[in-house]
């Protein structure tokens, strides 16, 4: 069972949230290009997120007024239960401030790798699969974006590919 105060907290954030980057994709540049704006897939995506967050809210308001629950007297959120969140939360943060330094190839497959070890266990016959997993990913994804759709991406200050 859930607690119900955190479920209308987090939903009441979600929406908050998804109103102010809803205002900010108005700032999004257009660059001019035929076909699509540039703001309308985030656009898209937070409508999504607020129609999920409203339901969220919804679900859990009237759960919270109809059931006399245990958990309504007390609010505290367990923190262990959002250990995996927070790793890749955490892993995703030092990806964004390495990706100056590393690039794009090398950061992602220390990104990918780092994951894979912390979420699903570290043995030497798990690190090679891992190692292997990330390398190809990564370097099939880089390869895709780089040589066939020609995005500039991070390279780096190891790796300089041009």
């Amino acid at each position: 069972m859930t607690n119900n105060k955190s479920d209308l907290i987090i939903a009441i954030f979600l929406l908050c949230f998804s109103g102010i980057m809803i205002n900010d994709a108005s700032n999004i540049r257009d660059l001019g290009f035929e076909g699509m704006k540039a703001d309308a897939w985030p656009r898209v995506v937070l409508w999504m997120l607020v129609v999920m967050s409203s339901v969220m809210l919804g679900k859990s308001y009237f759960q919270f007024k109809t059931e006399d629950h245990k958990d309504n007297s007390k609010f505290k959120i367990n923190f262990l239960k959002f250990k995996n969140a927070l790793l890749c939360f955490g892993m995703f943060i030092f990806f964004l401030s390495t990706l100056d330094y590393l690039g794009m190839l090398l950061g992602g497959i220390v990104f990918v790798f780092g994951l894979l070890t912390l979420l699903g266990g570290f043995s030497i016959k798990l690190g090679v699969k891992h190692l292997l997993i990330s390398v190809l990913s990564i370097g099939f994804m880089w390869m895709v974006f780089t040589f066939g759709l020609r995005v500039m991406l991070p390279e780096g200050e190891i790796l300089r590919v041009w």
